[in-house]
C-alpha cells in the first residue's frame, strides 16, 4: 500500500527542464552553467561547489522581484492538477522534492496545493535582494536522505512510498521507495540505467498505477 508520493518538480510537474537553467537562459550565462554542470555529471566537483559556480555568474544583490519575473512565464504540464487533486481524493500525501530553486518551487507547491515542498533555499537580506548565497536542502544524488526525513515526519515507512521522476538524477530517489516511477515526454528516449521500476509518458498515467 502506497500511502505518500515524492514528485521531482524540473521537467517532472513543470515542462522546464531546470529552474536553474531558466534563470541563466535569461541572463545569456547558460554557456557558462554548463560547463559546470559537465563536471558535477562526471562527478569532479560535489553539489555545493556546483551550485556555488552557478550563482557567482549572476549579478550581484539581483531583487526576488526579478526571479519571480522571469519564473513567471513558468507553468505546471498540463495533467499536473488533474493528478495532484485526484491523489488527493484518494488520500495520498503528495510531496514535492526538487534540487531547483524555491522561488519557483514554493509557486508550484500552492499551484498544486501539494502537502509539502522540499527545495534548495535562496537567502535574501531584510530588503529583499538575493545574497548570493542557496540553502541547499536536496542535492539530486541524495534525495533518499529527504525522503527518509520526511517519511520519518509522517511516520510513513519507506515501503509505503512511490517516487516520480524525469531523469537519472532521481535514482538516489527511485532506490528507496517501493513504486518508483520515470515520467518522460513522449518521443524523448527513456535514460538508460534510470533505476525506475516503470517508465510512463504521461503523468495521468500515473493514476491508474497507483489508484
Amino acid at each position: 500500500m502506497v500511502r505518500i508520493i515524492f514528485f521531482d518538480m524540473d521537467g517532472t510537474l513543470v515542462e522546464e527542464e531546470s529552474s536553474w537553467r531558466i534563470v541563466h537562459k535569461f541572463l545569456g550565462t547558460d554557456h557558462l552553467a554548463r560547463r559546470a554542470l559537465e563536471k558535477f555529471s562526471r562527478g569532479e566537483i560535489n553539489y555545493e561547489e556546483f551550485v556555488k559556480h552557478d550563482v557567482s555568474l549572476w549579478p550581484r544583490r539581483l531583487p526576488r522581484s526579478f526571479f519571480e519575473l522571469v519564473f513567471s512565464s513558468v507553468r505546471v504540464k498540463p495533467d499536473a492538477r488533474m493528478v495532484f487533486n485526484q491523489l488527493k481524493s484518494r488520500g495520498f500525501l503528495r510531496v514535492i522534492v526538487s534540487s531547483g530553486l524555491d522561488v519557483l518551487a514554493e509557486k508550484v507547491c500552492r499551484m498544486l496545493a501539494a502537502d509539502e515542498c522540499v527545495s534548495n533555499r535562496m537567502i535574501f537580506d531584510c530588503r529583499g535582494f538575493f545574497t548570493g548565497v542557496v540553502e541547499i536542502n536536496v542535492d539530486p544524488s541524495r534525495k533518499m536522505d529527504v525522503l527518509n526525513r520526511v517519511c520519518e515526519k509522517y511516520s510513513i515507512p519507506l515501503n509505503e512510498a512511490a517516487a516520480v521522476g524525469d531523469t537519472v538524477h532521481d535514482k538516489s530517489m527511485f532506490k528507496a521507495v517501493k513504486i518508483s516511477i520515470l515520467c518522460v515526454k513522449p518521443g524523448v528516449p527513456v535514460p538508460d540505467a534510470h533505476g525506475a521500476m516503470f517508465a510512463m509518458n504521461s503523468l495521468k498515467d500515473i493514476i491508474q498505477l497507483l489508484c
